[in-house]
């Protein structure tokens, strides 16, 4: 199924072909689409490899703080998924990275416990349907309503996903970009972060179980799943 990017991109390759007059202001536009695409692609590409890296607690912490950061600013919109799961990755990195500034400052004052807010999720953020994880469903939004353009967003490969065309139980879906897996069905263009359970990795895949629409999104209900 065609990408609404696609969509996007050949709109704006038929107006610069089409019309001459308007084939600078096209390119511009073209231009402009391609450079946000490929920064936010870059960030998410940086952030991932972040979080899979293992090293000292501050320096994770750092690290993602400075990309999370520019992607929120400039790609959060446009990937509310993704910028659920790196919220979360930076939350996570957060705490540990306070806990070995303290005890860097003074072993005593890191036994100390603070009174600030408790993470809202129990467990770091791990990978849907690792092994030990014990994970055996969760929701995921297969399709996303851009708020802006009002044209849906398809999230996963294996299936022709529509408003009226959705996945039947059994269909396996593969994931097109890293996706948040949440405990509960979210509503609205929010999610409630408490509700974050793990995250489905680009490439991976998940077998349905049962559907659910709804007005920003269209949501499945998956289990972990071999690809082929």
């Amino acid at each position: 199924m065609m990408s609404q990017r696609l969509v996007t991109v050949l709109q704006v390759a038929g107006a610069a072909l089409g019309i001459p007059a308007a084939a600078a202001g096209s390119y511009t536009a073209y231009q402009t689409f391609f450079s946000s695409e490929a920064a936010c692609h870059r960030l998410r590409t940086n952030i991932v490899a972040i979080m899979e890296r293992h090293i000292a607690a501050d320096a994770k912490h750092a690290l993602l703080r400075k990309d999370v950061t520019e992607f929120e600013r400039t790609c959060g919109e446009s990937d509310p998924d993704a910028r659920s799961i790196f919220q979360a990755a930076l939350q996570d990195a957060e705490r540990p990275a306070a806990t070995a500034a303290r005890t860097a400052r003074s072993p005593t004052l890191a036994a100390v416990t603070e009174p600030a807010a408790q993470p809202a999720r129990k467990q770091p953020l791990g990978i849907f349907g690792a092994a030990g994880s014990g994970e055996q469903r969760g929701w995921v939004a297969i399709s996303r309503k851009d708020k802006d353009a009002g044209a849906w967003e398809v999230n996963f490969d294996g299936y022709a996903i529509t408003e009226k065309t959705l996945p039947p139980p059994g269909t396996v879906l593969t994931a097109q970009r890293i996706m948040p897996v949440w405990s509960e069905l979210q509503s609205g263009q929010t999610s409630d972060q408490s509700k974050l359970q793990s995250r489905l990795p680009a490439g991976a895949c998940v077998r349905v179980l049962a559907m659910r629409a709804g007005a920003a999104r269209l949501w499945a209900e998956v289990a972990p799943s071999p690809c082929s």
